[in-house]
């Protein structure tokens, strides 16, 4: 007879394979995913990375949305934007299409969106950022920086010293790392 934890682990993997094969139609999937229940993804259009988890009833709906490795998603996260075109003189919104340009959102591997965070289309979170709770995102954010409010501003870096996020960039095989590396401050 098998263990209990070994019969939880393996439900939760027939659960993640069911999701990914029935329900998801994610674009590409990295190893050990977690996500909650009740999410929507725009099928074909989100790429997660390794160790990726998404809290419950998340809203993934932008046109290309990358995810990179170790980043969590809390619960009721949006990813959303850069969908209905509202410029066209005498047409009322519903009836005017889709905009024509959508840049997608790009969160780099390592970070933190907290619970009810709103990502709109065209930003990029970089490695290592911590979004607060109920935040809302309307520009980029730069690596290893804690954002809050709305609109989301910078409160603080998450690690003071630069020594800190080079050495952590390198030890989770991260881009912040490499790029300082080929480009060091004189």
């Amino acid at each position: 007879m098998l263990p209990v934890k070994k019969i939880k682990a393996l439900l939760k993997r027939l659960r993640v394979f069911f999701l990914l094969t029935c329900r998801y139609r994610f674009r590409a999937v990295g190893k050990d995913v977690y996500f909650g229940k009740r999410l929507y993804v725009k099928a074909g259009s989100v790429v997660l990375g390794d160790k990726v988890f998404i809290g419950n009833y998340c809203h993934l709906s932008v046109s290309d949305l990358t995810i990179g490795s170790y980043t969590m998603l809390a619960s009721f996260v949006a990813v959303v934007g850069g969908d209905h075109y509202f410029l066209k003189i005498g047409t009322p919104i519903i009836d005017a299409g889709h905009a024509p340009l959508r840049k997608g959102v790009k969160i780099e591997r390592d970070c933190w969106i907290g619970h009810g965070a709103i990502i709109l289309d065209g930003v990029s979170i970089g490695e290592g950022s911590v979004i607060g709770a109920g935040a809302l995102v309307t520009r980029s954010v730069p690596p290893y920086e804690v954002h809050v409010g709305v609109p989301a501003r910078k409160v603080k870096d998450r690690f003071d010293r630069l020594e800190d996020r080079l050495q952590h960039s390198r030890q989770i095989n991260g881009d912040y790392y490499k790029s300082f590396m080929a480009n060091p401050i004189a």
